[in-house]
């Protein structure tokens, strides 16, 4: 019965997606996948894969970051203030820096004082959102020419594919992967088995903070400048990739870098095709929902009914 669920709950995210592609291929007349369009749809996936690379740690431990949007605002105002005022070439680790450090704020409060990770991420999503304002007032500040060359392609797709291989390698093969996924699976027996897990906890969400301030810097390059609306919702569309991928919400082994990546793919073509479809910005918020809510489902039934126990 185990052999039956793999194939059932892996194959999944694949037969989802391909539907959307048949459906919009059908509704969009094919427009949809114009070489422009999927160029567009390419760029805008890879930002949410760079900063899901992170935060797929986090909820392999069954925990919740939800800081990407105001923390990509906060490293990319950083990231222009030094490059105008300094050098281009300090503003790169100026917002990576500040992901990081955010992060281990996150970690810390997390899983020192037990505090529920979704609560102090929200905490400090309204912090940092206060902060953007705080630094850039009403104003937008753009970006140099220099740094808004990693929006291209050629550039962006090789520094992705670096990073998938290089967080995939650390999820999958190293014993502090495995000790995020056991978090996941069994906090008490984790710990038990001589593992720091408060440890482990802090570097989880300071990698997240890590690949989100990466992120933020392809959103910056992506836009041109910052500003303080910048990053609204980012943190929605990655929850919602890593979920509708068929990322299980409680964490643990089930956890899949490339139920990531599928996820990232769908969530950003549903948006591209309901665009194009001519639906407005209020229908396309409820259509997500609605799918989003419709894969939860299912993976919660194919998880009840291919168990061992439904066996």
């Amino acid at each position: 019965m185990k052999k039956t669920k793999f194939k059932v709950e892996e194959l999944l995210p694949f037969i989802i997606l391909l539907l959307l592609i048949l459906i919009f291929s059908i509704t969009t007349g094919g427009k949809v996948f114009a070489p422009n369009n999927i160029m567009i749809i390419i760029k805008q996936t890879l930002n949410v894969i760079i900063a899901g690379l992170g935060l797929i740690f986090v909820a392999s431990m069954g925990a919740t970051d939800i800081t990407q949007g105001s923390l990509v605002a906060v490293c990319a105002a950083a990231a222009v203030i030094v490059a105008a005022d300094h050098s281009v070439v300090l503003a790169i680790p100026a917002a990576i820096v500040i992901g990081i450090l955010s992060g281990f704020f996150l970690g810390f409060v997390n899983a020192r004082f037990k505090v529920s990770s979704f609560m102090v991420s929200l905490a400090i999503l309204i912090a940092l959102r206060g902060l953007v304002s705080a630094i850039l007032g009403s104003r937008s500040v753009m970006l140099p020419l220099s740094l808004m060359k990693l929006d291209e392609t050629g550039i962006k797709l090789p520094i992705v594919i670096l990073l998938v291989l290089v967080m995939g390698f650390i999820f999958n093969k190293t014993p502090f992967g495995a000790y995020c996924k056991g978090i996941g699976e069994s906090e008490n027996a984790v710990q038990f088995a001589g593992v720091n897990v408060t440890k482990v906890k802090i570097m989880a969400f300071m990698i997240s903070g890590l690949m989100t301030g990466i992120a933020s810097l392809f959103v910056l390059a992506r836009v041109g400048g910052s500003s303080n609306v910048l990053g609204i919702g980012f943190e929605m569309r990655i929850l919602m990739a890593m979920y509708i991928g068929g990322v299980p919400v409680r964490g643990g082994t089930g956890t899949k870098i490339y139920k990531l990546i599928i996820g990232a793919f769908m969530i950003t073509l549903l948006e591209s095709g309901l665009t194009i479809t001519g639906a407005s910005g209020s229908y396309t918020q409820m259509i997500r929902g609605a799918v989003l809510l419709l894969v939860v489902y299912i993976m919660g039934v194919m998880q009840r009914r291919f168990s061992p126990q439904a066996g």
